[in-house]
């Protein structure tokens, strides 16, 4: 339904002139990662964050002071899970209008619908970007200094999507980082393989479920001493759920950090967001093992292992 689509609107002092022409300088106020042309009917476009985003656009549609409408005929949106050309034939569209004095613009990404995997982290995205950057390039005729920190800012969007606890615990660093390597303390008694050094491999299992096996396959993917640990999933089956692989290619990481004599571990589930099938039975899972067990184990020796 068209009211599903993402939308935002945003009003001016500026001409509709100012307001058109402003669009079409797409690297002021989107990204400049830009290659193509933004002009006139036909040109195309490509957007290219490295392994983040790629989309290519083209104008299908321009009327002067009045519309522009881009059609997405490639994309490639590497962080979320599942459908990654979602933003493929979807089009964004830019209608211009007048309120007494002042200029209306109001912008739909059609096709961008609640239903998308990819939409709560493009909603906040748009909103962002037409909001602040396009409003701070029309009004000023400079770019928003924040165009400049825009990779930490998807950076940012991105971890506040996926799964995200903090806490802190009565240890160094290094002790914390130890602990961590230790699962049968904290997670798993029955945890098979090593979690100590870089590329050790290891296997977490669970419950039967009518004779299933479930288990999650880890390779330890980056270990930097003291500060962060990276455990990358290879393999998994997760019979409770309709995609029992939904953890394939998800990444658990651990960042360590001093505070005063204690530590302070922020830990992500990257690709566990909301939408997907586990999340929220994971979340509860998750809040048990790190904000309980771990804890615990690191704070007092002793975890509460499954």
């Amino acid at each position: 339904m068209e009211q599903e689509n993402l939308t935002a609107t945003i009003e001016v002092a500026q001409s509709a002139e100012q307001v058109f022409h402003a669009i079409t300088d797409v690297t002021k106020w989107w990204s400049k990662d830009f290659v193509g042309n933004s002009l006139k009917l036909n040109d195309e476009f490509i957007i290219h964050h490295p392994n983040q985003h790629y989309s290519k656009q083209k104008l299908v549609e321009v009327i002067p002071y009045k519309k522009i409408v881009w059609l997405v005929t490639e994309s490639n949106l590497n962080w979320i899970k599942g459908n990654k050309d979602e933003w493929t034939n979807t089009r964004m569209i830019f209608e211009i209008s007048s309120k007494g004095d002042n200029t209306l613009l109001h912008f739909t990404h059609e096709g961008l619908v609640p239903e998308k995997e990819c939409y709560p982290m493009c909603s906040k995205g748009w909103n962002m970007i037409i909001k602040n950057w396009l409003f701070h390039f029309i009004t000023t005729g400079i770019p928003s200094p924040e165009i400049a920190k825009a990779a930490d800012i998807r950076n940012q969007l991105l971890k506040d999507m996926n799964y995200h606890r903090t806490i802190l615990v009565n240890a160094s660093p290094a002790e914390a980082m130890k602990k961590i390597s230790q699962i049968n303390h904290w997670w798993k008694h029955d945890f098979i393989g090593n979690a100590e050094r870089q590329q050790d491999r290891f296997t977490v299992p669970f419950n039967e479920l009518n004779g299933e096996k479930s288990f999650v396959d880890f390779v330890v993917s980056e270990i930097v001493p003291n500060e962060k640990v990276v455990w990358k999933v290879t393999n998994c089956n997760l019979p409770w759920f309709k995609d029992k692989t939904e953890w394939n290619n998800t990444e658990v990481v651990f960042e360590i950090s001093p505070a005063d004599d204690k530590a302070t571990i922020d830990f992500t589930h990257v690709g566990l967001v909301p939408g997907v099938e586990c999340y929220e039975a994971c979340e509860r899972g998750w809040d048990g093992h790190v904000t309980n067990s771990l804890v615990r184990f690191i704070n007092e020796g002793k975890g509460i292992p499954q």
